[in-house]
C-alpha cells in the first residue's frame, strides 16, 4: 500500500498481476500520486487501474504517469477526467479498454474518446427462501468478446455452524432475448420473482 505524500486518505493498492488501485475521495491532481518509499519508476509496473467509488475528477498529469496502461475501472462517483493530447495518444497507442457501468461518466468518456468499453455487471435480483435458508442472486454478466449471460448465484446455509454452501451457476441469454427488446419483455423473461425488481432496476 502507497500513501499519498500530498493528499490525506489517497492510498494506492498494489494487487499483484499488474494491477493498482486508487482509493480515497474527491478530485486526484497530479502531486498527489507521489508517494512514499516507492522507486521513482513504480508506475511503470502497472496495466491495470481501478479507481474506487469516492473519487470524483481525475486531474492532468495522473494517468499519463502510468505508459503501461491497458485497462482502468472507473466508478460512478467519477464526474471527470482531463484530457490532455498526451493522454489521448496513451489510451489509444495502448488500445485502453474502460470498464464502467452504464450511462456513468466512464461509459460516456470510453465513447467520446473512441475507446474500447466494457460494462459492468447488472444485478437484477435478489430472492430470499426462508423455508430452505437460501438466498439466490441474479446477475446480468457482459464479457470482452461482446457476450452477454447470466449468473445464478446461490447461497445457503450450512448444516452445521461455521459452514456454507451454496453455487454459482452459468446459464445462456434466455432462448426469446433479442436485441432491442422492451424492458418488459426482458422481465418477463425470468422467473416472476424478479419480475418487479427488474422493471424498476434503472441500470437496466
Amino acid at each position: 500500500m502507497y500513501h499519498s505524500k500530498h493528499k490525506n486518505g489517497l492510498v494506492f493498492i498494489d494487487r499483484g498481476m499488474g494491477e493498482l488501485e486508487f482509493r480515497g475521495e474527491g478530485s486526484i491532481s497530479c502531486e498527489d500520486t507521489e508517494i512514499w518509499g516507492s522507486h521513482e519508476k513504480w508506475k511503470e509496473n502497472f496495466t491495470k487501474l481501478t479507481v474506487y467509488d469516492g473519487i470524483t475528477e481525475i486531474n492532468e498529469g495522473v494517468l499519463e504517469q502510468f505508459p503501461n496502461v491497458k485497462t482502468m475501472n472507473l466508478p460512478k462517483s467519477l464526474t471527470n477526467i482531463e484530457r490532455t493530447d498526451t493522454l489521448k495518444t496513451l489510451l489509444h497507442t495502448n488500445d485502453v479498454l474502460i470498464h464502467a457501468a452504464y450511462g456513468s461518466y466512464g461509459d460516456n468518456f470510453a465513447q467520446e474518446s473512441g475507446l474500447r468499453f466494457l460494462p459492468e455487471n447488472i444485478e437484477l435480483g435478489w430472492h430470499r427462501d426462508e423455508e430452505h435458508d437460501e438466498s439466490t442472486k441474479l446477475v446480468l454478466r457482459f464479457h470482452k468478446d461482446g457476450t452477454m449471460d447470466i449468473l445464478i448465484d446461490i447461497f445457503t446455509a450450512g448444516i452445521s455452524a461455521g459452514s456454507s454452501g451454496g453455487a454459482s451457476l452459468d446459464r445462456p441469454m434466455p432462448e426469446e432475448y433479442y436485441q432491442g427488446c422492451t424492458l418488459e419483455e426482458f422481465a418477463g423473461m425470468f422467473p416472476a420473482r424478479y419480475y418487479e425488481q427488474i422493471m424498476n432496476n434503472s441500470e437496466v
